[in-house]
């Protein structure tokens, strides 16, 4: 079976682009603004919106760009809304695979079709698009790993580098590490090391056309849910997830469960008999829900899937990252003019107030549809349903809050609407 490669055409186009990311010993020795480590979505967007403000920004990453990221690739409308507040929709529109509606499949096979504005691009294309931009708004892009953040006697923090004599200074330190959160611990952020879910992909090049996002909670794998995202050019990234129990439970064998969907599912099953081409497994945590760090320390805020900012339910992730960036570098921004430390408190105060209520709802709607007989109901009755429909929609679109579905209140208008 041949086999797709992990960087693509366009990521190589893309890497003759790259903008410099400078090895620690070669960054310049100054005292920035604001250090942000890790440039998945959330750190690049923060780091965009400092230095489009005026910031010195050093924006550091573990890996050399543009790096694979185990990720359902999938841009909801979420992600795009914060895209076009950033000036960059165009620029990833335009790398990216358009779609229109997406399907979700209950353990019973009922199905549910949703329409709406949806992209899928490869990770590691949208990642290093965002930290190019980043760089071309006047941060520095750095390669190194930060081992520790420690205060200085004259204000602000120093990062450790590699764990070797490199270093950088700065004022402020934003964490954007993802479900990696060993530095985080280290600073007393972590409330929960243990992730929310696990999930994990491959790429399937096949003869064999998927219109749509597909998303199901099918039998032959609950409690655990799979999805089917077309990429472009008959590629396919197919995976599948599991939440974990509160108690420490073993999570389930992802490969094993990814086979058992992929035999069995109906769509999934036609999709790979007429597969040509296929990418070995590989799986990642999640850490979801806003829980399981503290957002704010000393001199520091932690932003992304570092505070568990992926939603449960839908395991979306980058959109509400990208948000808790932005929030961030308005926080650190108001800090910085300030010359007030204190001031990233606030942080704090916007999430829980602009962001936090949100998760409640998909909290809900993650129980309700670990529940097989229940997640049938609700997606037979949305499949009838036109107030339960337009609900389902407006969940996809983030402009409904799930408890308008997933509650009793909800279940019982359904019945009328």
């Amino acid at each position: 079976m041949a086999m797709i490669s992990e960087s693509g055409s366009s990521v190589d186009t893309m890497a003759e682009k790259q903008p410099a990311q400078l090895p620690a010993d070669e960054l310049p020795d100054k005292l920035w603004d604001v250090l942000v480590v890790g440039a998945g979505p959330a750190g690049s967007t923060a780091a965009f919106c400092l230095a489009s403000l005026g910031h010195e920004v050093l924006l550091l990453d573990a890996k050399r760009f543009p790096r694979e990221k185990v990720c359902g690739d999938g841009l909801i409308p979420d992600t795009l809304r914060c895209l076009r507040r950033l000036g960059l929709f165009e620029a990833v529109r335009h790398r990216a695979h358009s779609l229109d509606n997406v399907v979700i499949s209950s353990p019973n096979r009922t199905e549910i079709r949703l329409p709406g504005e949806l992209l899928t691009l490869r990770r590691e294309v949208f990642d290093h698009l965002l930290a190019a931009a980043a760089v071309a708004k006047g941060a520095c892009f750095g390669l190194g790993r930060v081992t520790g953040l420690s205060p200085m006697d004259s204000g602000g923090v120093r990062a450790e580098i590699g764990g070797g004599d490199s270093g950088a200074r700065a004022r402020l330190a934003i964490l954007a590490t993802g479900a990696e959160v060993s530095l985080a611990r280290k600073l007393g952020l972590i409330t929960r090391q243990r992730p929310t879910a696990v999930a994990g992909r491959h790429y399937v090049r096949s003869n064999f056309k998927v219109a749509g996002l597909v998303i199901a909670y099918d039998r032959s794998i609950v409690p655990g849910y799979a999805w089917i995202f077309p990429v472009g050019d008959g590629e396919y990234n197919i995976g599948c997830g599991q939440v974990l129990d509160g108690g420490g439970g073993p999570p389930a064998d992802l490969r094993a469960m990814l086979e058992t969907f992929e035999t069995e599912y109906p769509l999934a099953r036609a999709l790979m008999a007429g597969k040509t081409a296929v990418t070995p497994f590989k799986g990642g945590a999640l850490r979801c829900g806003l829980q399981g760090a503290a957002l704010c320390g000393d001199k520091v805020l932690a932003i992304g899937e570092t505070i568990g900012a992926t939603f449960p339910f839908t395991g979306e992730g980058v959109g509400k990252a990208m948000e808790t960036g932005e929030l961030a570098a308005s926080v650190a921004h108001e800090a910085l003019a300030s010359d007030r430390a204190d001031y990233l408190r606030a942080f704090e105060q916007r999430i829980e107030e602009q962001v936090r209520p949100r998760y409640l709802g998909y909290t809900a709607a993650q129980k309700y549809l670990s529940m097989p007989w229940l997640n049938n109901l609700v997606i037979w009755r949305a499949s009838r349903s036109r107030y339960l429909g337009k609900a389902f929609s407006g969940i996809v679109e983030d402009s409904v809050d799930p408890r308008e579905v997933f509650s009793i209140k909800g279940l019982w208008k359904s019945l009328w609407g």
